[in-house]
């Protein structure tokens, strides 16, 4: 926590004239021209057998969960004004977007100078008593279900995340848990000792790189096995870190592997600046 104080005081000390709308232009631009691309794509990441175990899975879990979800969304339309579900147009596979479902854990913002910020703290004023409960759960993902059935995601994968913030190239599906997000489960109360001006720009500058690295560690190297450590280490051991945080070890190149990443040999990769996506007015508030 001592570190990310110092990173904090040195946007402070930068950016004190730095106006909210340039902070967020500035933070478009550059991250969306150094992208993290995976070197290679493991087999397990593209294979029929993935999106089989996604949708046998998602169809049984639904079956399960279909009246706790509609117990949940009685309880959101009883308690706040707005619908059941949040939406948001999420990066998926190949960059293409898709619309993430999530029940709703905020106030509706019915106007845009009501949407605030785009992250999330611990404590946020706009979080509804339902929806603080929901989140301390993770039932808030339950729809997400859905999204896995489509084929939109995974069961285990990179979180998906809106454009602005999108820094890797999606070379799988986007997951309802991924390798980075055991270790950032407590990434609300993190963020409660950033000032509020800077939580964005702490984000995109910190957390999400560190994120995309373990990610792309995932997608090179992944199995079936690591999708069964995910998502029991999700279930009953939120927080842990992964083998994944250490430099990731140089798993030999995959045959299926599309031949452009295994061309790839930097980490990283340089976009045209006239590719960048302008920011969108009015983004809904949830993105996490």
């Amino acid at each position: 926590m001592g570190s990310s104080k110092l990173v904090v005081d040195s946007y402070l000390k930068a950016g004190a004239q730095t106006s909210k709308r340039s902070a967020e232009l500035l933070i478009a631009k550059e991250y969306r021209k150094s992208m993290f691309l995976p070197r290679y794509v493991s087999e397990w990441c593209t294979s029929r057998s993935k999106r089989y175990f996604d949708l046998v899975f998602s169809i049984v879990a639904l079956v399960l969960f279909t009246p706790l979800m509609i117990l949940i969304a009685w309880a959101i339309k009883l308690t706040s004004d707005g619908p059941a579900l949040f939406r948001q147009e999420r990066v998926g596979l190949h960059q293409q977007t898709f619309v993430i479902l999530k029940f709703r854990t905020m106030k509706h913002a019915c106007s845009l100078a009501d949407r605030g910020s785009k992250v999330t703290k611990q404590g946020d004023p706009r979080m509804t008593s339902v929806g603080a409960l929901l989140r301390r759960f993770k039932f808030d993902e339950l729809p997400q279900l859905i999204n896995v059935m489509r084929g939109e995601m995974s069961f285990v994968g990179p979180r998906p995340k809106i454009p602005q913030h999108e820094c890797l190239y999606m070379l799988s599906r986007p997951g309802i848990t991924g390798a980075a997000t055991g270790v950032f489960s407590d990434e609300e109360r993190l963020l409660a000792d950033v000032p509020e001006n800077f939580v964005e720009h702490y984000v995109t500058s910190i957390l999400n790189p560190e994120k995309c690295r373990l990610d792309a560690h995932y997608i090179e190297t992944a199995k079936f096995t690591t999708d069964i450590r995910i998502l029991l280490r999700t279930l009953f051991k939120p927080g842990e870190q992964p083998e994944s945080l250490g430099e990731p070890h140089h798993a030999p190149y995959h045959q299926k592997a599309p031949a452009v990443t295994r061309a790839i040999s930097s980490r990283t990769v340089t976009v045209d600046p006239l590719e960048t996506l302008p920011l969108t007015a009015g983004l809904p508030l949830e993105t996490h």
